[in-house]
């Protein structure tokens, strides 16, 4: 079993948001930006959430 890639990595705002009722939660989601690890090089500590409800200015498009 392998876990999420960084490509499909959604907050769980936002995969939460998917199922009905719970929509309005995307607007709820903070990883709207890449979190470095400190000192790491470049190595990401917690992607950003890649719902398609968010732009790569982390404005979202809603």
């Amino acid at each position: 079993m392998s876990g999420p890639t960084v490509e499909g990595h959604r907050s769980a705002e936002c995969a939460l948001a998917a199922r009905p009722e719970y929509e309005r939660l995307h607007d709820d989601c903070r990883q709207t930006k890449d979190v470095p690890l400190p000192h790491g090089g470049g190595t990401v500590l917690v992607p950003r959430c890649a719902c398609p409800c968010h732009t790569p200015d982390g404005k979202g498009e809603r």
